[in-house]
């Protein structure tokens, strides 16, 4: 199981690591490497400003160069919080690693496991195609070419220098495709981490019931007890997990919202003025980050919503009156679902659905 899972978190860390920015190593610090990513992203700030400041009069050229710059804002945002908390990312992924240890080895638990690792799998290859298809903006050239950006992806120019002749336009292309490559190597990364840790906890709750449900009623009074104050304590660390997930990525979950709300608006009066736009493919990554994000957490809280029900559902009545409190006790602590918050917005399909109404 654990194997499985070190394979899983591999897939994560190599964009990261191409970046410099594998913060998932305990030994990981800052190299040419990353300077060099920092550098591009300062860069890339700086060219989207001297555009935006001149191309005022050209609404089209000015809202896809902003909605763009957006994604550059957003990243370089995370980029920090990547750093200035790698230590709970740290803990947080050497849980998921070690998770299975809480829970027995039925076949069941096997069962479920196993679906677990092959879901992630999907999930994170389909982020992974979903995010690399907004490469199609280096098609735009020779597709639709635009004479208003040069015929370049993305209207952006590298400062003092020409940007319409030859050799300067392939320098510009050049800069544009790499600058999208590095964004998109990012977010695979950062994002991916985000839905295997939200997917890691609904997982956790689905082997909680399990071993609820596989409680064996006539063992022992000494045994039952046993057993019940493990189920309580995993319980307990569940929800310390899912805490830590919050404190994690909460300012995370607070960037996504705010920045994608403004992506959107500025990409949709882009396509407003040309309905044919290779935005799109950048919209449709934008709108699947999001609906990802929202979909994992809106699992986290339907899980954990059923878990008063599973725990009630087990022949209790036919347990000792010392054991029936135990329960009483873990059924009050479940009440409540477990919900990830962006400061503002609750990480649910509502949300989701809220922002793009």
């Amino acid at each position: 199981m654990e194997q499985e899972i070190n394979q899983i978190i591999s897939f994560l860390r190599r964009p990261l690591k191409s970046l410099g920015f594998d913060v998932i190593d305990p030994n990981w610090k800052v190299t040419p490497l990353t300077m060099f990513t920092i550098a591009m992203f300062a860069l890339q700030h700086y060219t989207s400003y001297l555009y935006l400041s001149t191309h005022l009069d050209m609404f089209d050229m000015f809202t896809e160069c902003f909605s763009t710059s957006a994604v550059a804002l957003e990243i370089a945002i995370r980029m920090g919080l990547l750093v200035h908390q790698r230590e709970l990312r740290n803990e947080t992924i050497e849980i998921i690693r070690q998770q299975h240890k809480m829970f027995g080895n039925s076949a069941a638990i096997r069962k479920v496991t196993a679906r677990f690792h092959k879901l992630i799998s999907v999930t994170l290859h389909a982020l992974a195609a979903c995010y690399m298809s907004t490469m199609m903006f280096e098609l735009i050239p020779i597709v639709s070419p635009n004479p208003r950006k040069s015929n370049l992806p993305l209207p952006m120019y590298l400062p003092y220098m020409p940007h319409d002749v030859t050799p300067y336009w392939h320098l510009n292309y050049t800069f544009i495709t790499v600058m999208n490559l590095m964004c998109i190597l990012f977010l695979v990364g950062i994002d991916g981490l985000l839905v295997l840790s939200i997917l890691a906890a609904v997982h956790q709750i689905k082997l909680l019931k399990i071993t609820i449900q596989e409680l064996d009623i006539g063992a022992e009074q000494a045994d039952l007890h046993r057993e019940l104050v493990r189920i309580i304590q995993i319980h307990q660390r569940i929800q310390q997990f899912i805490h830590q997930l919050e404190k994690t990525y909460y300012i995370d979950l607070l960037v996504d919202f705010g920045l994608v709300c403004l992506i959107l608006c500025m990409g949709l009066n882009v396509i407003a003025d040309e309905v044919i736009n290779a935005i799109w493919f950048f919209l449709i990554a934008v709108v699947f980050q999001l609906s990802l994000l929202c979909f994992s957490g809106n699992l986290l809280l339907i899980e954990s919503d059923s878990l008063s029900s599973c725990v009630y559902s087990i022949d209790w009545h036919a347990m000792p009156v010392p054991e029936q409190k135990l329960l009483m006790v873990m059924i009050a602590h479940s009440q409540k679902p477990q919900v990830l918050r962006g400061i503002f917005m609750p990480l649910i399909m509502s949300s989701f659905l809220s922002v793009r109404s």
